[in-house]
């Protein structure tokens, strides 16, 4: 069985651009790119912002 040549463009495209969302997103929105927030950290940013 051969894949007919749209099918397999068709294929190629929707390959590509999962590559490419799993590249963006890695890029943007990974694991690396999150910040770290502690009790501490949140408790003195939200005392300094209260109003006295």
């Amino acid at each position: 069985m051969r894949t007919r040549p749209f099918a397999r463009e068709i294929a190629f495209a929707l390959a590509f651009k999962l590559i490419a969302l799993i590249a963006l997103y890695v890029a943007f929105f990974g694991p690396a790119h999150r910040i770290r927030v502690t009790p501490t950290q949140m408790a003195e940013t939200l005392s300094a912002a209260a109003p006295r």
